[in-house]
C-alpha cells in the first residue's frame, strides 16, 4: 500500500505545499491584494453567498492569504492520498473528485463559520 516510509510521505507533502504555495504566490496572491469589485475571487463570493460574509468586516490581504494556504492544503492532501492510497488511473480522477468537492466543502465551511463569528463579535462589541 505504501511505497515509501511515513517521512518520506511526510517530507514530499511539505516540499509538494511549498512549490504549490510558492506558485500560487507568483499567480495570484501577487495580483489580487487590493480589492476590485469587478474581479472578487469564487471563494468569496462561495462565503457571502453561503454564510452571509459582510466584506467590510474581513480584511481582504488577510483573507488573500488564508484562501491561498486552503486552496494549497487541497492541493497537496488530495496528491499525497491520490498518489500512495490508489493504483488505477480513473480511480485516482474520481477519488481526487471527490476529495476536492468534500475538502473544499469542509474547509471554505470552517472558513465561512469562522468569519461569521467574526462579523457577529464585531458587531456585537460596536453595539456596547
Amino acid at each position: 500500500m505504501f511505497d515509501g516510509s511515513l517521512i518520506s510521505i511526510l517530507i514530499e507533502y511539505v516540499i509538494v505545499f511549498i512549490l504549490v504555495f510558492i506558485l500560487s504566490y507568483f499567480l495570484f496572491i501577487r495580483k489580487k491584494q487590493r480589492l476590485n469589485k469587478n474581479k472578487v475571487p469564487i471563494e468569496l463570493n462561495y462565503l457571502i453567498r453561503l454564510y452571509r460574509i459582510n466584506v467590510k468586516n474581513i480584511s481582504y490581504k488577510k483573507f488573500v492569504w488564508t484562501y491561498n494556504i486552503i486552496n494549497t492544503f487541497i492541493i497537496s492532501t488530495i496528491y499525497i492520498i491520490v498518489v500512495y492510497l490508489v493504483d488505477n488511473f480513473i480511480l485516482q480522477l474520481l477519488v481526487g473528485t471527490v476529495l476536492l468537492i468534500l475538502l473544499t466543502i469542509i474547509c471554505y465551511g470552517l472558513l465561512g463559520r469562522y468569519y461569521q463569528k467574526k462579523g457577529d463579535k464585531k458587531c456585537t462589541n460596536s453595539k456596547k
